[in-house]
Order: C-alpha cells, then structure tokens, then sequence
C-alpha cells in the first residue's frame, strides 16, 4: 500500500485497477482507504481525485469507531438473532453456540484482540458458509440461478464478488447482517451471473429479485462495514 498526507493526517491507500467506468473511493478504516479505477486510468489522475477528495476523506474517516476490544462484546446479532456472547478463561480454545439458548461461549487463552478474532473466526466462518449456501440453494429454485464454486473470506469492506466462470465469493461476516440485507447481497452477485456490469439493465433484473433493492443497496453503503466485528 502507498501512503499520502492529507491536510496533516497520514493515509495508507490502495490502487485497484478493474473493468469499471469510472473512479470510486471507500474507507477501510481511520486511516485507510481504497481506490477503484478504470485500468488504464493514469496516476496523475488518481493523485488529483484523490487530493480532490481529501476533504470528504477526513471528514469521514473522523466518523469511523476506534478499533473494539473484542473482549467487551456481549452480544452478537446473526441473521438477525441475538445471541449472548459469554468469554471464559480456560487454558485451551473453542468456541460452543447452543442455537436455542441463543448462547455462545468462547472459551480463550489469550485475552487479545487478534487471539479471540482467530478463535471465533474459526467457529463463526464455517458457519457462514453453511447460511450461505443454505439461502443460495433457496434462492435457485426460487429463480433458477445456475452458479458454480461459493467461497468466503474475511474482507474489510467488500461484501462479494462474482468471477467470469460463475464462483461466488462472500465477506463471511455478512452474517452479522439483517437477513434481507444478507440476501440482497446474495441476489446482487446472483444477479452478476448474467450482468456483469452495474448498468441500469442490471438495477432493472436485480430489482425484480429484490423490489428493494436501491434502498438495501444504500443501507450497505452507509452502514455495512460498521455491522462488520473484525
């Protein structure tokens, strides 16, 4: 990653070139951010949207939260279901979720951030997969989508992706999502299986599979990555 100074504050950002029409700029964190761009857009170019962009970057990055202390959660919303997050101090690891006590104990050795993250990953991402595919499968025999191989991975700010041989890709903590949000994210990348791009085509099909669709879309735009727990 490149870092830039902005009206004092130090970024660290990141170029990504791909098949889009125009510039688009996102926050990853307080002092991070990520640049999409057409992939023959020229760096003096992306020097000065960002430079035009600086204001918005501080502003907004100012409204960001500080990185949590994991060990304080008490609670965390899956699908939308509450579930009580219960930390106990043991030699050795694991996390149990009893689904009808809505209860999940992690047990830990290591009371730091990166240690507890790694132990509920372990748990919870296997568990998204399987919600995942889970709603997919719903999803194509209600529609017939025809998709291939579905991932997921721990992503900062990007919620899926849909590859050119028809793979899905998911940010696996979407399952802290409301359920509609978590399916519009599905039927988006669904949607790519036969639109590849973010024409009005596309708004057009996706909208027919999510009649709410701009207003789901906008939720995630202001509010996804703040639902986000790593």
């Amino acid at each position: 990653m490149a870092s830039i100074i902005l009206h004092g504050h130090q970024f660290s950002y990141q170029i990504i070139r791909k098949n889009i029409s125009s510039i688009r700029l996102r926050l990853q964190s307080r002092r991070s951010f990520v640049v999409s761009a057409p992939k023959f857009t020229p760096e003096f170019v992306l020097t000065r949207f960002i430079q035009k962009n600086s204001a918005w970057i501080i502003s907004h990055s100012q409204q960001l939260r500080s990185p949590r202390l994991l060990s304080r959660l008490t609670t965390l919303s899956i699908l939308g279901q509450t579930f009580d997050l219960i930390f106990v101090s043991t030699q050795s690891d694991s996390v149990i979720i009893y689904q009808n006590e809505k209860k999940i104990y992690a047990n830990i050795s290591k009371n730091t951030n990166s240690h507890i993250k790694k132990i509920l990953e372990k748990k919870l991402r296997p568990l998204a997969l399987s919600l995942i595919n889970q709603e997919l499968t719903s999803l194509k025999q209600q529609f017939g989508f025809d998709y291939h191989h579905v991932t997921v991975r721990n992503q900062s700010s990007r919620f899926g992706s849909c590859s050119s041989r028809g793979n899905l890709n998911f940010n696996w903590q979407i399952i802290f999502f409301p359920p509609d949000k978590f399916r519009h994210i599905l039927l988006h990348e669904l949607t790519h299986l036969n639109i590849k791009n973010h024409s009005p085509k596309f708004w057009q099909q996706l909208t027919q599979y999510d009649p709410h669709a701009k207003t789901n879309n906008l939720w995630l735009k202001q509010e996804g990555t703040k639902k986000m727990i790593f």
